[in-house]
């Protein structure tokens, strides 16, 4: 895996900042969680966790986690929809 970081940022000039970036492991024993996560330098990430303001996790969310998304994206329609329309 570390190889294929290298060669990624050799080919984008592009780094992994490592004090924003966690790895997250499924079936994977303790073990070789240990060896990836002191070899690749990563945190061990834990679930859910919000990407882009979306939550992820192992298990369906629930609505009212989705609740602010929701909102967003009803403001953002509504910005649009008021900016398009005319009164003529």
């Amino acid at each position: 895996m570390f190889q294929y970081f290298s060669q990624f940022s050799e080919a984008s000039g592009l780094q992994a900042n490592l004090g924003k970036s966690s790895v997250y492991f499924g079936g994977v024993k303790q073990e070789v969680r240990k060896q990836i996560v002191d070899h690749l330098g990563f945190v061990h990430g834990e679930l859910p966790f919000k990407y882009l303001g979306i939550p992820l996790s192992t298990k369906k969310i629930a609505l009212i986690q989705w609740q602010p998304l929701v909102e967003k994206i009803t403001a953002k329609i509504s910005s649009w929809t008021a900016r398009k329309l005319s009164y003529a």
